[in-house]
């Protein structure tokens, strides 16, 4: 509490003929101050604060009764701690928090000198005050800041307590963008004015230049400004707060972007970084099938409804019965064996360590010599790895029907009683190797973000999420195997939350492991008395190399995973581009390091940009369409082609660098193998070069729509060949993935109907006429599938007209309708005034490109 000053206390200062006016931080620095709070002066210099000082002046005599009113209101003022004054940026914020009556009822008491003041001040950003003028307003907090700052009580809000107080709170953003997200159908949220905000201005108006007549109630309020000043300054202090962290604003309280944050495909709810999202772009095709499902009697019609039972009856023999499951009764022979185990494990083991090579091949030589001997939970582990190592063992996946029965075995062994004996490391290892079969062999592979939170609960309720050195003392062996496996288990964890489109459920303060140690398996031995081997150099190349190199930007992908999948998220743009550089400075250092080894393959240099550059999709998909009507995000659009060309290239996919036009072929044994594991595998190794095709083709539809409008190109045809050359690959590459044992042709018919989409432009074809231009593109095409799929299936073909068996999808990949509509919910799917184009984009996205 601040008593006033006695008229005989000698003043400190040196008297003034006239009262100082400027800003006290104008009058130090000596430069000219436009009175204004805060004067542009102190928002260039990005002060803190702009404060003026006050000229105390006796106070006129008034009556009894008047002057016992003044009193007793200065005394009720002065035993409240006031809101502190803030920069414009500042006092916005405090938006969130309602004026209490106390200060309502001071800021009445110099009406005059709020007016004047809400007169003169002018926003540095938005250039006015009058909150009814469109389009300058403050806008309101989106959604998950407000729902999350409603909560807090008025009567809990004082400037001692700095928890969620809005002059504290962080944003690192170093973007400008702060005006109107864009113009037409795509508006930032809510954005008007909250008339709390002139409650604010008001309350922190009132200064020497704006008051005619200064009374004892404003002098106590300006000295007990100065007061809280210095309480706030000892407080920044004191918890440590930055000056960046008090002068920028909140990004609540900037303009959000507004767009779909996902899209509904049945039972089912896809976020984000899902992969259907992009589709949503491809608005003629949707358009197209829309019409087409209501011709069922067409030839195409029929001939989509052929290749559904064909991929059903296919399904159904590789499913096997469970009363035919026995573990280790459908073993290959000891040459191919071997075969199969060397692939995992130059291939996944290298990037996911799972198990301890040294100890696996001990084991798994004692179970040729004696397979009798063998535990059932070696089998299965066994069985697992020679199931993902059958991915790669030709381009055909000839081993698919002993891969889907392995993983059957190894869930068959994981569900039966005891449920608590397979609380074990190998539990732990034979989940994590069911979660990449399920990848690679396409079994239920759109649900692993479901078994992923399973498979994670189960690690932390075994004590994984702390490291061993906070538990017991255990080998380096097993403190090691321990470390390595929580490593795998967060990859897991924030590769499936991309897949699905789900939030991670996991944030870096729910853990304490430290990082593995950068050592090969030889130099772990299982002895519990061993001391703990001296680890590698780094810049010695182990077994470890690459699971350290991708696990360093674990921290940052997980972030940008939060932010994409989680609904109550901002959509600040400003916040989208610094995580962008972020994730993208992050992978650039990764890349550096692995490519400074010469001993990391091919495979793994292509593995790990496939897990990490595809969150640049999920970052910027939904933000490109906006650049086609305002180049303010025209990044989005460039990062979406830049990162669609990268990951095309490594899925060979790209024309080879000789100008002939020829795809680039696989030349090294490393490269052939993540070659097949594109054909072969399913999830997001084939969910991926889908992304990529899709964008690209969409960029040259646009190119060519760009042309008919503008009469000349805006593409060099440099750039227009690559991406025809794409596409064409495209058209081969999914064909591949028919013969390798893929049952849904919607994939292929993407690719047949974004070329025919981009000949009908350069053609002319109109927009009543292009569903026409289709259809006929895809007719010829799905006789072709169909018998590829015929061949597939092989003989015994149940004839037409019988009934299908009841079979149970477990693909669960948009499999339930393999024709190219399915049972579309097309009334969820009306224009809702945000997409692609002015008037295109879809809440739920029909399944029609699936697999």
């Amino acid at each position: 509490m601040v008593a006033s000053r006695s008229p005989d206390q000698p003043s400190a200062q040196k008297k003034r003929r006239r009262p100082a006016l400027a800003c006290e931080q104008c009058r130090r620095r000596k430069v000219r101050c436009d009175r204004n709070l805060p004067c542009n002066t102190c928002i260039r210099s990005k002060h803190a604060l702009c404060t003026y000082t006050s000229q105390t002046k006796p106070a006129p005599r008034k009556s009894p009764k008047h002057g016992a009113e003044g009193t007793e209101g200065t005394i009720h003022t002065a035993l409240r701690l006031p809101d502190p004054i803030l920069p414009a940026s500042q006092s916005l914020r405090t938006m969130r928090h309602p004026v209490t009556s106390t200060s309502s009822s001071a800021a009445s008491s110099t009406p005059l000198a709020a007016h004047t003041r809400l007169e003169n001040f002018r926003d540095p950003v938005h250039g006015s005050t009058n909150p009814n003028e469109s389009g300058l307003g403050f806008p309101e907090p989106i959604a998950p800041t407000s729902r999350a700052l409603s909560e807090a009580s008025p009567a809990t809000h004082d400037a001692r307590n700095l928890d969620g107080h809005p002059l504290f709170t962080s944003d690192p953003s170093s973007g400008e963008h702060a005006g109107p997200a864009d113009f037409g159908p795509w508006r930032p949220v809510n954005p008007t004015r909250p008339p709390a905000a002139v409650s604010v201005r008001a309350e922190t108006a009132s200064t020497p230049g704006s008051c005619p007549g200064s009374s004892s109630t404003v002098n106590s309020l300006v000295d007990r400004v100065k007061q809280l000043e210095q309480q706030l300054s000892d407080l920044t202090v004191k918890y440590g707060a930055r000056e960046e962290d008090v002068t920028q604003p909140a990004p609540g309280f900037r303009e959000g972007l507004r767009y779909s944050r996902g899209c509904v495909s049945k039972t089912r709810y896809f976020g984000q970084s899902h992969w259907m999202n992009a589709a949503d772009m491809l608005y003629r095709l949707v358009n197209f099938a829309r019409k087409f499902e209501n011709r069922r009697s067409s030839e195409l019609y029929i001939d989509l409804e052929k290749c559904k039972k064909l991929g059903r009856i296919i399904k159904a023999r590789r499913t096997p019965s469970f009363s035919s499951i026995s573990t280790g009764k459908s073993m290959p022979s000891r040459e191919l064996a071997d075969a199969l185990i060397n692939n995992y494990i130059r291939t996944f083991e290298s990037i996911h360590r799972i198990i301890h090579v040294p100890t696996f091949k001990a084991d798994y030589e004692k179970y040729w010599e004696n397979p009798s001997e063998a535990t059932d939970s070696f089998i299965i582990t066994m069985q697992l790895c020679m199931g993902i190592g059958a991915t790669m063992h030709d381009e055909r996946f000839t081993l698919r029907y002993l891969a889907i029965q392995w993983f059957w075995e190894a869930m068959f062994w994981l569900i039966t009683p005891c449920e608590k004996s397979k609380m074990t490391i190998s539990g732990l290892q034979i989940r994590c190797l069911m979660h990449y079969l399920r990848q690679t062999a396409n079994i239920g592979c759109d649900l692993t973000w479901i078994s992923a939170g399973a498979l994670i609960r189960t690690a932390m309720y075994m004590g994984l999420h702390r490291d061993p050195k906070s538990i017991i003392k255990m080998s380096p062996y097993r403190a090691e195997m321990r470390r390595r496996l929580w490593v795998t288990i967060l990859e897991i964890t924030l590769q499936t939350s991309i897949d699905s489109g789900g939030p991670p459920l996991i944030s870096m303060d729910d853990f304490d492991t430290e990082i593995p140690a950068n050592l090969d398996d030889e130099q772990l031995v299982e002895d519990g008395d061993s001391t703990f081997p001296v680890p590698r150099d780094p810049g010695t190349h182990t077994q470890m190399t690459v699971p350290l190199a991708v696990f360093e930007t674990f921290a940052t992908r997980l972030a940008v995973t939060k932010r994409v999948n989680e609904f109550r998220s901002d959509t600040v743009y400003e916040e989208t581009l610094r995580h962008s550089n972020e994730l993208s400075k992050s992978l650039q250092k990764m890349m550096q390091q692995l490519k400074a080894h010469p001993a990391v393959t091919s495979f793994q240099l292509r593995y790990v940009q496939f897990l990490n550059y595809r969150l640049f999709f999920a970052l910027h998909h939904q933000i490109a369409p906006l650049a086609q009507r305002n180049p303010v995000y025209y990044f989005s659009r460039k990062m979406v082609v830049d990162t669609a060309l990268r990951l095309c290239e490594v899925a060979f996919l790209s024309p080879d660098k000789s100008g002939t036009g020829a795809t680039v072929k696989p030349a090294t044994p490393s490269e052939v193998d993540f070659h097949r594991l594109t054909i072969n595998g399913a999830g997001f190794y084939r969910s991926i070069p889908f992304q990529g095709i899709m964008t690209l083709g969409l960029e040259l539809i646009n190119t060519k729509e760009e042309e008919a409008r503008n009469g000349y190109s805006v593409i060099y045809s440099g750039a227009e060949d690559q991406l025809r050359s794409i596409l064409s690959a495209a058209y081969d590459w999914s064909r591949d993935r028919i013969l390798s044992g893929e049952t849904n042709i919607k994939g292929h018919a993407l690719s047949v109907l974004l070329i025919a989409h981009i000949h009908g432009l350069e053609q002319g074809v109109s927009d009543d006429k292009i569903e026409e231009f289709f259809e006929d593109a895809c007719r010829e095409r799905v006789k072709e599938c169909y018998d590829l799929l015929k061949d597939l299936a092989g003989g015994d073909l149940l004839e037409e007209g019988v009934s299908m068996p009841d079979v149970h999808d477990l693909d669960m990949d948009f499999e339930a309708g393999v024709d190219m509509l399915g049972d579309w919910d097309w009334g969820s799917m009306d224009n809702n005034g945000f997409g692609f184009s002015s008037i295109m984009n879809f809440n739920a996205m029909p399944e029609m490109f699936s697999q």
